[in-house]
């Protein structure tokens, strides 16, 4: 059995909506016809007529649709948490939302093409360089940590995560503030370190008290008398 092609049946339904709402029509609004016009013809051109105000009537709501769903997109991007950026192979900045503005401690627009590596230290820029070379060579996801410079502040760590779009000419990067979680975890390396030294210490001072202890009993027992300290 022939598959019926969905356009044409999309034609088809809207054919007998575009007739059925002609019925509907009282006889004073359509036009007087003389008996020598092609009535047929007239009646094409008047369901035609009806089908093009129906497309046009659906077009403006999926229109309408569209402009909702656009405004729900751009609202969720802007007033994210997380920084959002869009940018070009050389890694100027074409797009970014809020958050990533409040990150770099600027007003949106000024910051909208410019070079984001501006923003970055010297000392984590060979990393971010390496990351944008790799994120437009490859197909999958690629992630970093770099250090924010900004101008009156101190500066931020941030974790990076990337991926090319698919005419490899831009690539989506987000972006969020780790600064807090650094500054924790080098509090821990620096806790864990003085624990350490405080060990060492102290088993050395251990093992010269029992050096010293041993000494004195030495000592004791060429003198004939009894040991004072038992191992």
């Amino acid at each position: 059995m022939k598959k019926v092609n969905t356009t044409e049946k999309n034609s088809e339904n809207l054919r007998k909506r575009a007739e059925k709402q002609l019925k509907k029509l009282d006889s004073k609004d359509i036009p007087l016809i003389d008996e020598s016009d092609p009535i047929k013809l007239i009646h094409e051109l008047q369901v035609h007529q009806i089908e093009l105000e129906i497309q046009n009537e659906e077009l403006l709501a999926a229109k309408e649709v569209a402009v909702n769903e656009m405004e729900k997109y751009s609202d969720l991007y802007n007033f994210a948490p997380a920084g959002y950026l869009t940018l070009s192979k050389e890694g100027d900045i074409i797009e970014l939302n809020f958050s990533t503005a409040n990150l770099l401690g600027d007003d949106l627009e000024k910051i909208k093409n410019t070079r984001f590596g501006l923003y970055i230290t010297e000392d984590t820029l060979v990393i971010y360089n390496a990351f944008l070379d790799e994120v437009f060579s490859s197909n999958s996801k690629e992630t970093c940590e770099i250090l924010l410079t900004i101008k009156g502040e101190i500066d931020k760590f941030v974790h990076i995560e990337a991926i090319v779009l698919r005419d490899r000419s831009h690539c989506l990067l987000a972006m969020t503030d780790i600064t807090d979680h650094k500054m924790i975890e080098d509090e821990l390396l620096q806790k864990s370190k003085e624990l350490k030294e405080f060990n060492k210490f102290f088993i050395g001072r251990e093992f010269k008290m029992i050096e010293l202890k041993k000494e004195i009993n030495d000592l004791l027992n060429k003198s004939g008398l009894e040991k004072k300290y038992m191992h």
